[in-house]
């Protein structure tokens, strides 16, 4: 079996869906409620599991009652938390998520930044490739630094706060269009990403919804357009994607391969209700779709 380490946020969604998104200071009733893993590199981790891989989660959980709910979560979806760190009086992180009948979301997160030393007691060869999100920097390139001469894939889920520093370290980048947009004050998918990739070593994506997934091959901006579906729920959808995307590369699928395959995996999702909860599993996938 394949092992995949991923470093990042967890946390614990509470989903509520409606008709419309609230517009006023008022009262108003769901139609359901879900109670679902949150957090990129947890979403990303139930994503792999899925798929046949073995995750192993690095990421931080306080001793509290929440932490324990989402502590039981995890390993029922087998992920490996040997690497997570449970702390004292610290509150693990917990979302409130609102989806309309379009599937679209308003998050609201409660997070705290923690400073926990993660020790490296860790054998890192032992893994076929590495995800990490870009909520926890310092420790991020700490574990970095410490696997840089290893030559397997390493993807990074780039947001907003993504540093130039942490930039450097990884076999492949993968933007949302909000964090690259922010990232390089381009309001422009196709430019933010030519200007960005002129400076880079790495392989850059952007992913960006509904219009699919963007990347530059002999210094032309392709793209391969998101699968049309009628979306139930897009939270988590690009942490599914993340982690679809790691899985074929590890296989040494091409560029152009693994980003069809995340775009499929991420669609599937998106037809299901609760968030990384409905993340296919590998018995789900379509028998023409290559593995």
């Amino acid at each position: 079996m394949r092992k995949i380490f991923v470093h990042g946020l967890s946390a614990l969604d509470l989903i509520h869906t409606v008709s419309d998104l609230p517009k006023y200071a008022e009262k108003y009733k769901s139609n359901s409620v879900y109670v679902s893993i949150g957090g990129n590199a947890a979403n990303a981790s139930v994503a792999l599991s899925r798929l046949g891989v073995k995750a192993y989660l690095s990421t931080v959980i306080g001793n509290d009652e929440v932490g324990k709910i989402l502590k039981q979560k995890l390993l029922s979806e087998n992920i490996d938390l040997s690497y997570t760190h449970y702390v004292d009086n610290f509150k693990t992180s917990i979302s409130s998520i609102i989806i309309d009948k379009n599937g679209e979301r308003l998050v609201l997160n409660n997070r705290e930044f923690n400073h926990v030393a993660i020790k490296n007691n860790i054998d890192f060869e032992i893994f076929d490739g590495f995800l990490f999100d870009s909520r926890d920097i310092k420790n991020s390139i700490k574990i970095l630094e410490w696997i840089k001469n290893i030559k397997k894939p390493k993807v990074l889920d780039a947001e907003e706060n993504t540093t130039k520093e942490l930039l450097n370290y990884f076999s492949h980048v993968v933007f949302s269009y909000q964090g690259l947009k922010s990232f390089t004050g381009i309001d422009n998918v196709e430019r933010a990403l030519k200007t960005f990739a002129q400076k880079t070593k790495f392989q850059t994506l952007v992913t960006n919804g509904e219009h699919g997934c963007y990347y530059i091959q002999d210094k032309m901006i392709k793209n391969i357009p998101a699968i049309k579906i009628k979306a139930v729920d897009t939270l988590a959808a690009g942490d599914v994607w993340h982690g679809a995307f790691l899985f074929e590369l590890i296989k040494k699928s091409s560029l152009v391969n693994s980003i069809k395959f995340a775009n499929y995996i991420a669609s599937l999702k998106c037809k299901k209700f609760g968030g990384s909860s409905g993340s296919p599993f590998i018995y789900e996938i379509n028998e023409n779709v290559v593995l």
